[in-house]
């Protein structure tokens, strides 16, 4: 076979081997190839039958020196030339279909899709026409291309024509609006200025007066500056001294602090090891009970392996003394069941002939039982149709129901969502308004950021600590608040350090909330327990003073929250009392003879031990503390606002949905339209599917007919199977009648359904309690292994630990409480002496706060003056600024204001620095020199003979003008100016232009088209017209082949419009089997549709020889026997060369070639020998 694919040009990879001298005989052997040429000659007769001619054709092909040589009638040519020359004959060595390879024979019908289609383009020779169908393909789309960019050329001048006559006709418009703004605008501009000109004149005499009043208060600013001077001078050296033992107390504080942590450190650990002991104890109580039951179940295991054992051996002891069912009954029951057997042999045979003959019918009836499976699949299917056009029908009419119900819905929220949108634009105005306020009393509060961030920090540990412990209930200026601003000074002043302290319930909360803020490193914070602090005395009496007036306890000016807390508001207070003046608190703290604290509005706090303090402006940005708060609450109803306006529906989405609802109830429209269409067609269906029904019902009837007598054939030859078996039977019991009598059993049926059954039992439970026997020792020997001592051991020496620690710590303990009392002394000594320096220090303070106040007077009415001042200032400086915009925006509109001769020329540069310059000259200001230079006299006389008024009414009404003028010049957006009748008359010429270069290529691409579909059409009818040729021929040979004609071979197809460029699918029904791949079919299926497909093609091409190597591997006999009989009814059409070793193929063969060995001195050479065969067939 190799030679004859060299011979044919085949590569060497198909010929395997690697070089060509490895195909010289002898190669190898030790001493290398005989000779270093070889050839391979084919010898073709073809027959003209048109001349009723035949010639001969040599082909040759030789190696020589490790090359290759073509020859063809003696005369050497090319590679192609002699490849060109096999196709031309048919011999086309790509398709390989006129020979197959050994073992290749069932990978040919297994090729893919895609090699299939090649195979076919090769035969049908198609393929011949492929380069020139793929050039005028590529041409075909550039032309297309061609057109499609000519004619968006076309597109886009037509566009530009467009618009350039809209831009001019927006020129025009735009111009005459700009002309009209320009008229419209000066005149406006001009009755601004003479505005302007008024107000100034009007400012400049109250500056004149305020100017004066702000002399004399400076003077007497100065003079009581220099006293408070001399006051701080004499209160320094006492404040450093009271400061250095503040710093001193404070030092104490801290070490008393340390020592009380160290002091809750060893509580804790004191604790924790008194919990380790208690759990340590309880811990070895459960060791010790875990012991116990670890010896109590090993002895339970160790019964229970007893009890089992016990039962083993009785079951030992029966199964020994067992006659019945002894081994050697067993194996006498076997030997007779042989003779049994060997007797019956007869009726034996005689069972097997009617099951013999019993198999013809069977294989009829399954074949009509087939034919009726497939024809009630077929009735089933047509039912199956029928029910699913009754359903689609029933489907499309709900359908048609649900579109309507739909539509009817789809148009109540279409309803719905245009009266959401409009509720929607009423809520989010109303938010809008809501929030309004709050922004512009946010943006005039004047707010530190630093103090809100500081508030908030505040807020989150209140928070925390809230959530962590139920009794903290907040801190004292979020618990209570003064009744009326005017006392927030006082009230700040009275509460000093316990402003911002938090009120919680009891101490020991107290004492757990500072261990959880030095533990997080928070800020320190002062708390008031309700539990522990001093309980204060009210004192009623105090209520009724009348002499000064508006006198009151501090505590009735204070409203708290919840009644509980206002024993914390008693404790801070203490009986305080609020005056009108600082006179009034110091009467009443120091001459009267009821002295007691009092505190003054303005924050002077005079105690009856005879200090006082002050400090009004640190007491003042303390007091805005609840005004803080209200802003906060301003923010966060601002943030809810903000919050409930976001989520609010996004309008736009919205109408975007009604849009998105009308498309789709068009849509719906549509569909409707459609669903009444197939409704008509699924009922004219439904009629020609229920005529079928009828036919195919009377089919089937039939076919119950033949299968009823063929399985009445069936019984009556049961019987007499039946009657052999009772036979048989006979015997059986006539050869088992001693063993029987020996068992006592009344025969061999009744001692295998009852003795040998028992016998197997007996040896099951047997089974059993060994498993469970072996079972139960492996679970004693784990808890044999368990160690539970050693876990009491370990528990034991934890015990003794944590006693021996606990007795340290308690030690330790009693020594740190010692020195925290005896510290705590120290500071109380240390704290007396500081209340002695201080009092001398408040009595300095008390003079200088004197003196504060008065300074603080004098500067309020300075301030009050030069207020008014700088807004004159601010006013004047505006009007300039006005001016000065007022004129640059004419100068960049050009529009002309009337100026001076003089200063004409200088206006330009005094504009544009007049109008940024920031000098707070008030003299400069004063001037106003842009004002002396605009000419008023020359300004129209209906502008200056017009009173205020009619001034103010003409400058309304030109507003409203240039208003209405700028909006039309805005909707011209970016005019162009530039646009002239030249470009528009040179955008036709190029369209014209355009026109006929699209005509062009128009003609181009038809004539192209025309080209293409010509040789497309040529090119598919030749690739169909072997196709359907081989699928002609396929089916008739697969049935040949197979001997069946149920059995199909399809061959088609998947792209019937351009079939080349598709997948060819192959498939075939094999006998007795439904449709599919074949790669789901056995390995002779598979040869058989291999075989089928290459005689296919052979017949189309006309091939006169096919060339098989050992394509009968796969084949069972009868399947060989087929292929057999098929060669033999071609052998006059072609001529077959089979290389096999199968006797039933080779000995229907006209004539035999054999290779042997034969051995010439020490070489091995083969030799060929030829037999016919015609001789032997004529004795025969």
């Amino acid at each position: 076979m190799d030679a004859i694919r060299f011979a044919l040009g085949d590569k060497l990879s198909a010929l395997r081997v690697k070089c060509l001298g490895e195909l010289i005989y002898g190669y190898n052997t030790d001493k290398g190839p005989v000779k270093d040429v070889t050839y391979v000659k084919l010898i073709l007769k073809i027959v003209d039958k048109i001349k009723d001619e035949v010639t001969k054709r040599n082909f040759i092909r030789k190696i020589y020196n490790n090359k290759t040589y073509y020859y063809i009638d003696d005369k050497i040519v090319t590679y192609t030339i002699y490849i060109t020359e096999l196709q031309n004959i048919g011999l086309n060595l790509k398709t390989q279909s006129f020979f197959v390879s050994q073992g290749c024979i069932e990978h040919f019908a297994m090729k893919s899709p895609k090699e299939l289609t090649a195979i076919f383009e090769e035969i049908s020779d198609s393929i011949m026409y492929k380069t020139d169908y793929e050039n005028l393909k590529l041409k075909l789309l550039s032309a297309e291309e061609e057109v499609f960019f000519q004619h968006q050329i076309k597109k886009v001048k037509l566009n530009e024509k467009k618009y350039a006559l809209m831009e001019k006709a927006e020129e025009n418009k735009y111009l005459q609006l700009e002309k009209q703004y320009n008229e419209d605008k000066l005149k406006y501009q001009l009755i601004q200025l003479v505005f302007i000109k008024n107000e100034f004149e009007s400012l400049q005499n109250k500056m004149l007066k305020i100017k004066s009043q702000l002399d004399r208060h400076q003077q007497a600013k100065e003079i009581a500056g220099l006293e408070h001077e001399t006051l701080i001078s004499h209160l320094k050296p006492l404040s450093n001294g009271v400061q250095n033992m503040e710093e001193a107390i404070f030092e104490k504080e801290n070490v008393l602090e340390r020592k009380k942590k160290n002091h809750i450190i060893l509580k804790d650990s004191k604790s924790y090891w008194q919990k380790k002991c208690d759990f340590a104890r309880i811990s070895l109580d459960n060791a010790n009970k875990a012991c116990d039951i670890n010896k109590k179940v090993i002895q339970e295991l160790k019964d229970e392996l007893q009890q089992i054992n016990l039962q083993l051996t009785e079951l030992r002891n029966v199964s020994q003394t067992s006659i019945e069912l002894s081994n050697s009954q067993i194996d006498r029951y076997t030997k007779l069941t042989c003779e049994v057997q060997h007797q019956a042999k007869d009726f034996v045979k005689e069972k097997n002939n009617l099951l013999h003959d019993d198999e013809p019918d069977k294989d009829k009836l399954n074949n009509k039982n087939r034919c009726k499976k497939e024809l009630e699949d077929k009735i089933k299917l047509m039912r199956l149709t029928e029910e699913n056009h009754e359903m689609r029908l029933k489907k499309l009419q709900d359908l048609n129901k649900q579109i309507n119900i739909t539509l009817t819905e789809k148009k109540a929220k279409l309803h719905e969502l245009n009266e959401k949108i409009i509720e929607t634009r009423d809520k989010s105005l109303s938010l809008e308004n809501d929030i309004a306020p709050i922004s512009k009393n946010l943006s005039q509060a004047d707010l530190d950021n630093d103090i809100v961030l500081q508030q908030i920090r505040n807020d989150e540990t209140i928070t925390t600590l809230k959530q962590l412990y139920s009794d903290v209930y907040g801190r004292l200026s979020d618990l209570c608040k003064p009744i009326h601003s005017r006392y927030n000074v006082a009230v700040t002043k009275v509460f000093g350090k316990h402003m911002n302290a938090i009120v919680v319930g009891t101490n020991p909360t107290a004492i757990q909330c500072i261990q959880f803020l030095k533990q997080n490193k928070k800020s320190r914070e002062i708390f008031l327990p309700l539990d522990s602090i001093k309980n204060v005395h009210l004192k009623t009496y105090l209520r009724d003073i009348e002499e000064p007036r508006n006198v009151k306890l501090l505590y009735d000016v204070i409203s708290s929250k919840l009644p509980q807390f206002e024993k914390v508001i008693l404790f801070v207070t203490k009986n305080t009392l609020v005056c009108e003046s600082p006179e009034d608190a110091r009467m009443i703290a120091f001459e009267s003879q009821r002295a007691n604290d009092c505190v003054s509005l303005d924050g002077c706090f005079y105690r009856k031990d005879g200090t006082m303090s002050g400090g009004q402006t640190d007491l003042n940005i303390k007091a805005k503390q609840w005004q803080e708060r209200e802003i906060l609450s301003l923010i966060k109803q601002k943030e809810q606002l903000m919050q409930e306006f976001r989520k609010l529906p996004n309008i736009s989405l919205m109408e975007s949905d009604v849009a998105i609802i009308n498309t789709e109830v068009d849509s719906f429209n549509l569909r409707k339209k459609f669903i009444k269409t197939d409704l008509n067609n699924v009922e004219n269906d439904l009629v020609k599917i229920r005529k079928e029904l009828d036919k195919l019902d009377g089919q089937l009837i039939l076919l119950n007919m033949e299968i009823s007598e063929i399985q009445d054939n069936i019984k009556k030859r049961a019987i007499n199977i039946k009657k052999v078996e009772n036979n048989i039977n006979a015997i059986k019991n006539e050869i088992f009648v001693e063993f029987c009598k020996d068992i006592n059993v009344p025969d061999i049926e009744y001692y295998e359904k009852n003795n040998l059954r028992n016998y197997k039992e007996h040896e099951r439970k047997k089974r059993e309690f060994e498993e469970q026997y072996d079972r139960i020792e492996n679970q004693l020997e784990i808890e044999n292994k368990t160690d539970t001592e050693s876990n009491v051991l370990k528990w034991t020496l934890a015990v003794k630990k944590a006693t021996t620690e606990f007795n340290k710590l308690h030690k330790q303990e009693c020594q740190t409480t010692f020195k925290i009392e005896r510290i705590e002394t120290d500071l109380l000594e240390l704290k007396r002496n500081y209340m002695v320096m201080k009092k001398d220090v408040e009595n300095m303070e008390k003079e200088l706060n004197d003196n504060t106040s008065r300074i603080d007077v004098l500067e309020k009415s300075y301030l009050e003056c030069h207020k008014s001042y700088i807004a004159l200032f601010e006013k004047i400086k505006e009007i300039r600024r006005k001016c000065n915009t007022i004129l640059h925006e004419c100068k960049i509109e050009n529009l002309v204001i009337p100026m001076s001769e003089t200063s004409y020329n200088e206006s330009e540069d005094t504009f544009s620095t007049s109008f940024i310059s920031t000098s707070s000259n008030f003299e400069a200001l004063f001037d106003c020199n842009v004002l002396k230079k605009i000419d008023f006299s020359h300004f129209p006389e209906n502008i200056c003979r017009s009173t205020e008024n009619d001034l103010r009414s003409m400058a309304e009404q030109l507003h409203k003008e240039l208003a209405k003028n700028r909006s039309e010049i805005a909707a011209i957006a970016n005019p162009n100016l530039k646009v002239n009748d030249s470009k528009i008359i040179k955008i036709s010429e190029e369209i014209r232009e355009v026109n006929r270069n699209l005509r062009n290529c128009r003609n181009k691409y038809e004539e192209i088209k025309t080209q293409f579909e010509s040789l497309k059409k040529e090119r598919c009818k030749q690739f169909l017209d072997c196709l359907n040729y081989v699928a002609v021929e396929l089916n008739a040979i697969y049935q040949k082949l197979v001997k069946n004609t149920l059995a199909q071979a399809i061959i088609l197809t998947d792209n019937l419009e351009e079939p080349y460029a598709g997948n060819i699918i192959y498939n075939c029904v094999a006998p007795f089997k439904g449709l599919r791949s074949l790669e789901y079919l056995s390995g002779a299926e598979k040869s058989l549709a291999s075989l089928a497909l290459l005689f296919a093609i052979q017949r189309y091409k006309k091939i006169s020889f096919f060339i098989m190597d050992e394509g009968d591997a796969a084949l069972d006999p009868n399947n060989v026997r087929n292929v057999v009989d098929f060669i033999a009814s071609e052998k006059n059409v072609m001529q077959f060369i089979t290389i096999s070793l199968n006797r039933k193929l080779f000995s229907k063969a006209d004539m035999l070639v054999g290779v042997t060995t034969q051995r010439y001195s020490e070489n091995v050479r083969s030799k060929v020998f030829g037999l016919t065969l015609h001789k032997y067939a004529e004795e025969n």
